[in-house]
């Protein structure tokens, strides 16, 4: 039977090993995967972009060659947007310093004002600048203003038209004769791009984050079930196994019990008569102190007995006045000038009447025991019982001792006590059937000075 215990213990500490560098490695395998993915998805962002701005400025570098050897066409940026040559050209548009539209493809906006922070920059940094900008048609386009040096004669006349249209357009131009520059001046060309292939690649991207995302998400929800399955496996056998440990113990208290009850009757029924009987005082007070350490052990039989035998719930709907008028007539008589407040409030409730007796009558005795031999003035114990439709409360608190920090971990092990006379058996009980009928216990400090014990028993969950 120790080895089977043994075996449990080691198998279920190597499976919880198991588990968590399951979980460690699985915790490593997401954040590597999310980092990865949000790596990927924002260089895919700034690939779209960089996609974006390398067409526009190539755009923009052909067109300032254009420019050179055309002037200012108004006919060229209308013809250029309605040719093939550049796929996802919206339109184009060049604005000199003055902010003043000399040329664009819609030729109705040529001689407007264009007073864009964007285009200042263009003028005040000489550098390229870039965004997107949602036109009054509701379309989104990428912009990229191009500051652009022309060296254009004062008429802005077409030079060496025909040459540099069919440069522009794809063909073979004529031999030119080179002209002297005239001066230099800046102007800032406009280039915007329909933004669908960068859109696409960021849809993609996009798609493929939410994607492992959502994979890290399955994955850790069926990371959680098999979690749970492995608990609810791992308390089964370890159920199983106490079921197990608790029948042997059972058959062993009911030996015991059937082998020292009858001699320990004995035992008590001479003492008993040979203390009625005798006539020396130091006689009786023999036979007395033999009649109380039999009592003694007929207590720690039956709490072993109680201990070790199966619980089993038998529910049944009462009122906590009923439970407290049960609770007056089985509470130790004995009270040792002790002050016992029992209070009871709430409506009906449904458990199992017998195991809440037990129950408060164990936390009662055990303030008792822990009040004897201690001087704190006023002795008292207070029971407050409630009764809800959540389920049902105990309070049990008194104005002894308390329970020491260094032992609230072990108050509820079996045959651990602190007390010369104590069993170890009377927590451990309390704990047994409250576990029993899926309750919760709270040990703390009292108001009166002492310990609190805290129960809450749950209406059980209907069939």
């Amino acid at each position: 039977m120790a080895s089977f215990f043994e075996r449990l213990k080691l198998k279920g500490l190597w499976q919880y090993k198991y588990l968590i560098a399951i979980i460690l490695l699985l915790t490593l395998f997401s954040i590597i995967a999310a980092i990865s993915a949000v790596t990927s998805y924002r260089i895919s962002i700034a690939g779209s972009r960089h996609l974006l701005e390398t067409r526009a400025t190539d755009i923009a570098v052909n067109l300032g060659f254009a420019l050179e050897r055309l002037g200012l066409n108004p006919d060229l940026f209308p013809d250029l947007v309605a040719s093939d040559r550049w796929e996802y050209l919206a339109f184009l548009a060049l604005i000199d310093k003055d902010m003043t539209c000399i040329l664009h493809s819609n030729q109705k906006l040529i001689g407007r004002k264009m007073e864009d922070p964007s285009i200042k920059k263009v003028f005040s940094m000489e550098r390229i600048v870039t965004h997107f900008e949602r036109l009054a048609t509701g379309e989104e386009v990428f912009i990229l203003d191009f500051p652009l040096k022309l060296h254009l004669d004062n008429l802005n006349r077409i030079r060496n038209d025909s040459q540099s249209m069919a440069s522009l357009m794809g063909k073979r131009p004529e031999p030119e004769t080179i002209e002297p520059k005239p001066a230099l001046k800046v102007y800032c060309l406009r280039v915007a791009l329909h933004p669908w292939p960068a859109f696409s690649i960021e849809r993609k991207a996009k798609f493929q984050l939410v994607m492992i995302l959502s994979s890290i998400v399955l994955v850790w929800i069926l990371a959680i079930f098999f979690v749970r399955a492995w608990k609810r496996n791992y308390e089964l056998e370890r159920s199983l196994a106490e079921k197990e440990r608790m029948a042997a113990l059972g058959q062993m208290a009911a030996v015991l019990a059937h082998e020292i009850r009858n001699p320990l009757s004995t035992i008590k029924g001479f003492a008993q008569i040979h203390m009625e009987e005798a006539t020396d005082e130091a006689l009786k007070e023999d036979m007395a102190i033999i009649v109380e350490q039999v009592q003694r052990l007929e207590r720690l039989t039956s709490n072993l007995l109680i201990y070790a035998k199966p619980t089993e719930i038998h529910l049944e709907t009462f009122r906590a006045e009923e439970l407290c008028r049960e609770l007056e007539r089985t509470l130790p008589s004995d009270k040792q000038d002790v002050q016992l407040v029992l209070e009871c409030v709430g409506d009906k409730v449904t458990a199992d009447r017998t195991k809440l007796v037990q129950i408060v009558v164990n936390l009662v005795q055990n303030s008792l025991e822990a009040l004897s031999g201690y001087d704190s003035g006023l002795k008292a114990i207070h029971v407050h019982i409630k009764a809800s439709d959540e389920g049902i409360g105990i309070k049990v608190e008194d104005s002894g001792p308390g329970f020491p920090e260094d032992i609230k971990d072990r108050l509820f092990e079996p045959f651990f006590t602190t007390k010369t006379k104590g069993t170890g058996l009377g927590l451990a009980i309390v704990k047994r059937l409250t576990d029993a009928m899926n309750g919760q216990i709270r040990v703390g400090k009292s108001k009166l000075g002492g310990a609190l014990v805290e129960i809450f028993i749950p209406l059980p969950e209907e069939d």
